[in-house]
């Protein structure tokens, strides 16, 4: 199996016009993982993108995360 190389994804606009940067992962068991890094809120810290989207590889939680972003103006 191949293994995924972590990505980083800065979304321009969003959080104050300083753009959000996004730590996209996969964690020990296999599942993709986005952490918003510098974010307060525990609720929206790590969000498992295999469950919430049904993504299964880093590039695919690359996507996600950019359309997201992109269809909510966040």
């Amino acid at each position: 199996m191949k293994k995924d190389k972590p990505a980083t994804v800065v979304v321009k606009g969003s959080h104050k016009g300083s753009g959000a940067v996004h730590k996209v992962y996969k964690d020990k068991k296999g599942d993709v993982i986005v952490n918003h890094a510098g974010k307060n809120d525990p609720k929206w810290d790590k969000i498992d993108l295999t469950k919430k989207a049904g993504v299964k590889s880093v590039k695919q939680g690359v996507a996600s995360v950019k359309k997201y972003h992109r269809t909510t103006g966040k």
